[in-house]
């Protein structure tokens, strides 16, 4: 059995670690979000696209939505002409993504 003393040196040389997984487990507390994230594990889209199958409000919160996740490096955005596409980057957050689809969808 671990010592106090050493579950406290584990806890500390984790907290950057603990950190990240806190800002992780943010991005899917929001239902919106985890719907973009499913959108866009099966291919990119565009936000009305995304606004259009995820049957969330208006395309401003969806909007919202994609640049907290773009801020948060999860997704990546380009131009095709006048269009603006976004794709999940985060192979770890996919995973993620598909591990809670399996478990739940």
């Amino acid at each position: 059995m671990l010592t106090k003393e050493c579950l406290k040196e584990k806890f500390a040389a984790n907290d950057k670690a603990c950190t990240e997984l806190m800002k992780v487990l943010d991005i899917f507390s929001s239902k919106t979000r985890f719907r973009i994230l499913c959108v866009l594990r099966e291919k990119d889209f565009c936000v009305s696209d995304i606004a259009e199958i995820v049957e969330e409000g208006k395309i401003s919160n969806i909007s919202q939505q994609l640049k907290i996740l773009s801020m948060s490096n999860i997704i990546s955005r380009y131009r095709v002409e006048k269009r603006v596409f976004y794709k999940l980057e985060d192979k770890r957050i996919m995973d993620i993504v598909d591990y809670l689809h399996e478990q739940f969808m």
